[in-house]
């Protein structure tokens, strides 16, 4: 017989080891990077500040700060409302969902999605009438990304836009005709 000859090497052996850990190497870094972009995409518009506040007649207002937009002094003004007892000015700002939910001078706070600033945060405020099966008459109050709601009725952001929420415009929300 005669024996064959091949101009081929020899197949190396695998390196399974090392290409395992080029790749690990490789799923690391891709995730460091797309979290990192998902980190930096939740906080780059920054939050909202609220702040619950009376003015000189003790008429409660609630003044929005959006800074990253430079949207600044967004007030709404309650002239029908009266003031808690013992009331005094409250700042908060709604960055982190951990401290939810916070308590509101005005009402309750209802709603907040905080995944990527500034989210949405929702406040039913200055209730009455509430009872087992309704939460009852009451402002509801939305601030969104794309504008300020107040009543189920949107209003565009602006630097210092000021809308006064008469009483009268409670209502017993209970359920939404909001499309998102």
């Amino acid at each position: 017989m005669a024996e064959e000859t091949s101009d081929n090497p020899p197949p190396k052996d695998d390196d399974i080891l090392g290409f395992a850990v080029k790749m690990a190497l490789i799923a690391v870094i891709i995730y460091i990077g797309v979290y990192s972009f998902d980190q930096w995409m939740r906080q780059k518009d920054g939050p909202w500040t609220v702040t619950f506040q009376a003015d000189a007649n003790g008429t409660p207002m609630l003044v929005i700060d959006w800074a990253a937009r430079g949207y600044r002094n967004c007030t709404l003004v309650f002239p029908s409302e009266i003031v808690p007892v013992g009331f005094e000015t409250v700042q908060t700002n709604f960055v982190d969902p951990v401290h939810l939910p916070q308590p509101v001078p005005f009402g309750n706070w209802f709603y907040a999605d905080l995944t990527y600033l500034p989210g949405t945060v929702t406040f039913d405020l200055f209730p009455i009438d509430a009872n087992a099966t309704s939460k009852g008459r009451r402002h509801e109050i939305e601030l969104l990304p794309r504008g300020l709601v107040v009543n189920r009725k949107a209003h565009a952001w602006e630097d210092g836009l000021r809308i006064e929420v008469p009483a009268e415009a409670k209502e017993d929300w209970q359920e939404t005709d909001v499309k998102y």
